[in-house]
């Protein structure tokens, strides 16, 4: 079955247009593999489905292979995310920063 396909089974709605186009553009990015270095960024407007548009996802990218990281800009974002896809989801920040201790200062760092 085709990405397409399984995100159309598992949406919970008819989707509108552009959701129809999103969901083709994620067949392409899921077949293409990119060498395991791809990035898919999902933006829109509040109350646009990305969020279940997500849940749908993360149901299926196991199915072809991917491991994934649910990442967003704010906690509560992240929160959200979490809560709906039922997968741990952090802030990019969380992600990218890592904290050291600084032997100058007594205290921590990010790096």
């Amino acid at each position: 079955m085709r990405p397409e396909e399984a995100l159309l089974k598992n949406f919970p709605f008819e989707p509108t247009a552009d959701q129809a186009t999103l969901f083709k553009k994620l067949d392409a990015f899921i077949l293409t593999r990119n060498n395991g270095k791809g990035v898919f960024m999902l933006k829109g407007f509040a109350g646009t489905g990305k969020t279940t548009v997500l849940t749908s996802l993360v149901k299926i990218l196991n199915t072809y292979g991917y491991k994934y990281v649910l990442l967003a800009p704010t906690g509560r974002a992240a929160k959200v995310m979490a809560t709906y896809s039922k997968k741990p989801a952090s802030t990019i920040h969380k992600k990218i920063y890592r904290q050291k201790n600084n032997p100058y200062s007594e205290g921590l760092s990010f790096q």
